[in-house]
């Protein structure tokens, strides 16, 4: 499709996170399949069922006779978001890597608003013009985003949204182990040089599920992750 002006790109890789998804994993693909179709590149998409204890991981086996583009892997137990994001970025195999959520708060047409970005910018972040939370999810969020730019100098605009981002960047050596690992990648690259990109779209309702990410024990292992960082990257000056 050349109305997407992506240049030389060839392949992109969209990887789905999902955890008790049943409810809505099937139409997600779907999405997906749709849209990789209408970006007329080579590619595949990753899904990681992380533990799930409803239908979630038979519905991916059947939705993958039918997709062809469709590969799958399941976790036995729940490892969580942060080594779920890892395993499928690792996974990833193609030029750009597109991770959305299987909840519907961003939609896969996303990527077609990100593609024509990926010509001047190596990654690109989806900054969301309403964010859909709670009071306290929102005081965390506005946190994870204000911190870096007062420890690193560096803004992460909105770390924890969906990104188009290109592969090499994922090679990228991180200390968080938790979510503040979104953020650590931004400041990481920018001062490695590569291009940071932002678009603003909308953000909905999730369709199912509930949001863990305002717990307290990420956020304080979040915490315990940008002092690390800090440490490392301020102190010690390693980019």
């Amino acid at each position: 499709m050349g109305e997407l002006s992506i240049g030389s790109t060839k392949s992109v890789t969209i990887c789905i996170p999902a955890y008790n998804e049943a409810a809505v994993i099937a139409k997600v693909v779907q999405e997906a399949s749709s849209v990789l179709e209408q970006t007329a590149l080579r590619g595949e998409i990753l899904v990681i069922d992380d533990g799930s204890v409803d239908e979630t991981w038979s519905i991916l086996s059947a939705l993958q006779k039918v997709i062809p583009a469709l590969q799958i892997r399941r976790h036995e137990l729940n490892e969580g978001i942060a080594a779920t994001f890892t395993e499928l970025y690792q996974w990833a195999a193609n030029e750009l890597v597109f991770l959305n959520s299987a909840d519907g708060q961003w939609k896969m047409s996303t990527l077609l608003e990100l593609l024509p970005m990926a010509k001047q910018h190596d990654i690109i972040i989806a900054q969301r013009i309403d964010k859909h939370y709670t009071l306290c999810r929102r005081i965390v969020s506005w946190l994870f985003n204000a911190l870096p730019l007062v420890f690193f100098c560096t803004r992460t605009y909105d770390a924890g949204s969906v990104k188009l981002v290109r592969r090499e960047v994922y090679d990228i050596p991180l200390l968080s182990s938790g979510v503040f690992n979104e953020a650590e990648r931004i400041i990481r690259a920018r001062r490695r040089g590569f291009r940071i990109g932002v678009k603003s779209i909308e953000h909905f309702p999730r369709l199912t599920g509930k949001s863990s990410g305002a717990k307290p024990r990420l956020v304080a292992e979040a915490m315990r992750d940008l002092i690390k960082c800090w440490l490392d990257i301020v102190i010690l000056r390693r980019n």
